[in-house]
């Protein structure tokens, strides 16, 4: 299979544009003339084949979370259309990219075969993750697939715009560390040498700071690739032992707050979105904890969900896992569970801690890009300094200043 872009004209003389996937120009014309009108215009796009490498090289397709959005989105709105669940799977395969559009392939073939949506999205390995089975499983029992596609697409669009404020709110950051280091670089690797050349031809020798880092520098152009290869080096082992590292940093006791307010948040949208489809409580716990990779917060959500099959009201439950709930969130499960109004409460929680998260990251933004304005500052005066001062002592030497 291949994809093509494609250009046709209706009868009303609309252009319509899009992307179709067959196995060869004919079979792609063949399916633009009668789905759409008068080809003007077919071009193969040549991702079969690098998508076909990548899938070697990286294994099965695995969908970001804007490919999730696509995926359920516009199938939630074919379903809408009254288009039935094969046919709109088809209609999907010929609009989207390569990842998706093998997917709908795969998921034709298993419902061709007599399974339920909910088996032949499990039999696409880990594409799809379980609480999105669970729901699938839900939509299909109550008939309401279209509304849960809805939901779900829901969900990851809030997820995605969650992680998108996280990744704004320490770009800025990140990006003046960067600077900062790249400036110091290109002054110990070009601009420290040259003065060192024009102090030795003067008589004056370099003390203190500047000694230090004529020093690193004289190193650095000296042992440079090799430098080069220990950074590249320890870049990939870095790579290699990412999770270790994230645990450490998530450790960190500020991050470590900032991390269980966006666990608390995951764990409240997800829940109240199961729930909303007739999950059971002690399920939808399950499935929410599933979801999250933090240990003690796993133990935690372990010890509620004991607590919740024993028998116990949501409110006593919550008041065995302290750390896991935030006040608030554990107040509005109590009202939610004796007013029998769980989801929407959950739901609530979700955005007023996603509230309280933003305001946090805004203010530990805002002070820590003048604080990194003011190190670079800092380091620039004792750079300055460490320059003037031997240029200093030499003028005061001269004869003209005694």
């Amino acid at each position: 299979m291949q994809e093509f872009s494609w250009r046709a004209r209706t009868r009303n003389g609309k252009v319509l544009r899009g992307k179709i996937r067959a196995s060869s120009t004919t079979e792609a014309a063949a399916l633009v003339r009668n789905n759409y009108g008068c080809v003007v215009r077919l071009k193969a796009t040549g991702k079969s084949l690098a998508a076909g490498w990548k899938h070697r090289l990286f294994g099965e397709a695995v969908l970001t979370d804007k490919q999730r959005i696509i995926f359920f989105k516009q199938l939630a709105v074919i379903l809408n259309s009254g288009v039935p669940l094969l046919k709109g799977l088809a209609l999907l395969q010929q609009r989207t990219d390569f990842t998706i559009a093998s997917i709908c392939e795969r998921l034709i073939s298993n419902l061709q075969a007599g399974m339920s949506l909910a088996s032949a999205m499990q039999e696409c390995g880990k594409v799809f993750p379980n609480l999105t089975l669970t729901l699938v499983a839900a939509g299909e029992r109550s008939g309401e697939l279209n509304n849960v596609f809805l939901e779900i697409a829901s969900y990851y669009s809030k997820q995605q715009a969650l992680k998108q404020f996280l990744l704004k709110a320490t770009l800025y950051p990140l990006f003046l560390l960067f600077a900062s280091l790249c400036v110091l670089c290109f002054f110990l690797v070009y601009v420290l040498p040259m003065l060192a050349m024009v102090y030795q031809s003067l008589g004056a020798r370099p003390n203190g700071f500047l000694q230090f880092a004529v020093a690193v520098s004289e190193f650095l152009l000296a042992h440079g690739v090799a430098v080069g290869l220990l950074l590249a080096i320890g870049v990939f082992m870095a790579y290699l032992s990412r999770d270790f590292l994230l645990k450490l940093c998530l450790d960190l006791p500020l991050v470590r707050n900032l991390y269980a307010m966006v666990l608390e948040i995951r764990f409240c949208k997800l829940v109240s979105l199961l729930l909303d489809k007739g999950i059971s409580i002690t399920e939808a716990v399950d499935l929410a904890a599933s979801t999250i990779n933090h240990q003690e917060r796993l133990r935690q959500l372990k010890i509620f969900n004991a607590a919740l099959r024993r028998g116990d009201a949501i409110s006593t439950a919550a008041g065995t896992v302290t750390e896991s709930f935030s006040p608030l969130t554990a107040e509005l499960l109590s009202i939610g569970a004796e007013t029998g109004y769980l989801p929407q409460m959950l739901s609530e929680a979700a955005g007023i801690v996603e509230q309280d998260l933003r305001g946090r990251l805004e203010k530990a933004r805002e002070i820590l890009a003048p604080l990194l304005l003011l190190v670079a500052a800092l380091l620039t005066a004792l750079v300055v300094c460490s320059v003037v001062s031997p240029l200093f002592e030499l003028f005061t030497a001269l004869p003209e200043y005694n």
